[in-house]
């Protein structure tokens, strides 16, 4: 019993940093522009793909930054040349990031078909049973734990102690004030799309490295996108991190105790508690729009 509770508490917390990384570029897209990209998930994806490409040719070493400064790019022309052009109209950019995200998985299945493709961050497991640990986690996912941290740390940095980052977050409180204020809208934006397009990217190579990329890995992604936002409340970055983990531990609890075929059953029965009694979220909506 102890040993799968200690089990529960070190998956749940590996896993849960990576949940939070998923969900921030989406939340932060929606927070400074109004916008749900339906393509984040798509984003993430490509990740997996152009770090499982460039690692058969390159060191992983070099092909994981090369991979998030590829698709924070992606990112950053997906806004440029299809968004911006459409952001104020809320519907059509909704189905316009749906028509990417799908194009971008038949653009897949036919370069790669729809077998997995096998790629690896960094190889080997660590035996914890000696220690009461009933898991033998592979090395990847405690790197992946430690990425997403300092992702997110780094993030944290900029958005709070830095001019450029604090453009971001007060157009993300008020679009008006921050104009006011000599804010040039379309380049927060435009840095919006490329900060989280780096952090899908990030997301993508760990998941990918984890579980392999197959050409539907982006629809599970976008979906606990969605929950931990809500969740924490749509547009609060500390609210993503925070559902993230609360979703994680659901998730690791349900395939511990329950079975791994039950494993978003307590997710979505949380998902439908907030929407009925808590629309707002944990922390609320942090981000309003004049």
């Amino acid at each position: 019993m102890l040993g799968d509770i200690a089990t529960l508490v070190l998956q749940g917390t590996m896993i849960s940093a990576v949940y939070a990384l998923i969900a921030i570029g989406f939340t932060m897209i929606f927070g400074v522009g109004g916008t749900l990209n339906l393509a984040h998930g798509a984003l993430i994806m490509s990740g997996a793909y152009v770090f499982g490409v460039l690692a058969q040719s390159i060191h992983s070493a070099v092909a994981f930054p090369v991979t998030i400064v590829v698709i924070a790019l992606l990112s950053w022309g997906l806004y440029q040349i299809l968004v911006r052009w459409v952001e104020e109209n809320v519907v059509i950019t909704f189905l316009a990031t749906v028509i990417v995200a799908v194009a971008a998985t038949e653009v897949i299945l036919i370069r790669f078909g729809s077998s997995p493709l096998g790629m690896t961050l960094v190889s080997g497991a660590v035996n914890l049973e000696p220690y009461g640990i009933n898991a033998r986690p592979r090395i990847v996912q405690f790197v992946g734990f430690v990425i997403s941290w300092i992702a997110i740390g780094l993030l944290w940095y900029y958005i709070t102690k830095t001019d450029d980052g604090r453009s971001i977050l007060a157009a993300s409180m008020s679009e008006r004030g921050a104009q006011l204020t000599g804010v040039d809208l379309h380049s927060v934006r435009s840095k919006t799309w490329l900060i989280a397009g780096a952090l899908a990217g990030t997301a993508g190579i760990i998941l990918g490295s984890t579980g392999g990329a197959t050409p539907l890995m982006w629809l599970n992604p976008l979906a606990l996108a969605f929950m931990i936002v809500v969740i924490g409340g749509i547009g609060s970055i500390k609210g993503s991190v925070v559902a993230a983990y609360v979703i994680g531990f659901l998730e690791q609890f349900t395939v511990t105790f329950v079975g791994h075929g039950f494993r978003g059953i307590l997710s979505l029965v949380v998902l439908v508690a907030f929407l009925l009694f808590m629309p707002q979220g944990l922390y609320g909506r942090e981000f309003a729009h004049d």
